[in-house]
Order: structure tokens, then sequence, then C-alpha cells
């Protein structure tokens, strides 16, 4: 089980449901022993509650049905993954407010090419492109998580790209 990985969605998941003033004993709880925290964010209905169920599903679905606490406590580096999480997510949110749908078509061209809404869908775990056509058409709005998702991508895809330049180049 990758703590790490796990620990920055569960940084996303915080930020997402509490914005900046997570309670304390959640605060306390999550970063430590996270399977407890999220069963205490649930067991308060903090989770219920948010208005993000969409954005708070594809967060959690990021995060093994199996997860469980360390015998101690989460380590250092995991505590600090969590923090990048949520402070990526703040920052994404902000920046994200001027986003819509030809900037996802932008992005999802460049990692795909012109069949790149099936492509992108079945990347971002989705069972089919139909959530991405309601993006297009402003029928929903895009997910803070999914731009952080295409972020990612893209950034994977650079650094592939670079790769191949450096090899070939002379």
């Amino acid at each position: 089980m990758n703590y790490k990985e796990i620990m920055y969605s569960i940084g996303q998941l915080v930020r997402c449901v509490y914005g900046v003033d997570i309670p304390v004993n959640i605060q306390n709880t999550i970063i430590r022993f996270p399977a407890k925290g999220i069963g205490l964010m649930n067991q308060r209905g903090d989770i219920i509650k948010s208005n993000s169920q969409d954005e708070i599903m594809r967060l959690m679905d990021k995060i093994p049905s199996d997860l469980t606490d360390p015998k101690d406590k989460m380590g250092f580096d995991a505590q600090g993954s969590f923090w990048l999480g949520y402070y990526h997510y703040a920052k994404l949110t902000d920046d994200i407010k001027n986003y819509g749908a030809d900037e996802l078509a932008e992005c999802g061209k460049a990692l795909y090419g012109d069949q790149w809404q099936t492509n992108l869908a079945k990347e971002l775990g989705l069972s089919d492109a139909r959530r991405i056509r309601f993006w297009l058409t402003n029928e929903r709005k895009i997910p803070t998580g999914v731009w952080a998702d295409i972020f990612v991508l893209l950034n994977k895809k650079k650094m592939k790209i670079e790769t191949i330049i450096n090899k070939v180049s002379v």
C-alpha cells in the first residue's frame, strides 16, 4: 500500500469537505490514522453534508476500500503528502475558476488527439465519456480534482516527450 499517494488523495478529500476549517479532532486523527479519520468524518456526517458529492465520490474512489491504519502512526513523509494534497487542491481550486470546456478540450486533444474523450474518460476512471460530454456542454461543472488528474497526465506526457527528445537529439 503506497501511503504517500493515499494520503495525498485524503488531503484533497479533507480540503474538499472542510475547506480551511478542519475540525481539530479530524485533523489530529486523519494525519496519523487515516482510516479512523475517514470513519470519524463519516460518523459526524461531514462527508454527506458536503455540496460536492460528485467530487467527494471521485476522491473516495482513489482511497483503497481495504485501507488500514499503521500500527503506530502514519510516517512523517506520508503526513507531508497529506498536506501537499490539501494545499495543492486549495491552489488548484483558485486557479481553475476560469477553466472550462475549451480548456478541457485543449488538454484532451494534447493528450490523446482527436479521439480524446473516450481515452480521457478511461484514464480518469469514468465508466464512459458521457460525463465529459456534460462538462463540454457546461451541463456540469468540471470538478477541481479532475483538473488535478489532468495536470498529472499532462506532466507525465511532457516528461515522456522530454525523455524521447533527449534520447534522439544530436
